[in-house]
């Protein structure tokens, strides 16, 4: 054995080497296909975030006033709860 715990034999060293070459081939293959997925996917991030910033101000708004409401809603929601439940 050599000092990667590979056997040394002469029959299974080619077979053995091919079959580590392959799998390095297949994980370096996958690196590079994740690499280009991040990139894009970076890309399509920076996309939205320069078309967020372009919302115009009365979208804004209008997502701040449901989100006030959802807010003003769930604590409704919250106080009714524990009310029925102090009720029990």
């Amino acid at each position: 054995m050599d000092d990667y715990g590979i056997g040394c034999s002469n029959n299974s060293d080619g077979s053995e080497l091919e079959t580590l070459q392959r799998l390095h081939q297949e994980k370096v293959t996958r690196i590079h296909e994740l690499k280009r997925q991040i990139e894009s996917v970076k890309l399509r991030l920076e996309e939205k975030k320069k078309k967020k910033k372009e919302i115009p101000d009365d979208r804004k708004q209008a997502f701040k006033n449901l989100s006030e409401k959802y807010n003003s809603l769930r604590e409704e929601y919250k106080a009714l709860l524990a009310e029925r439940s102090r009720g029990k």
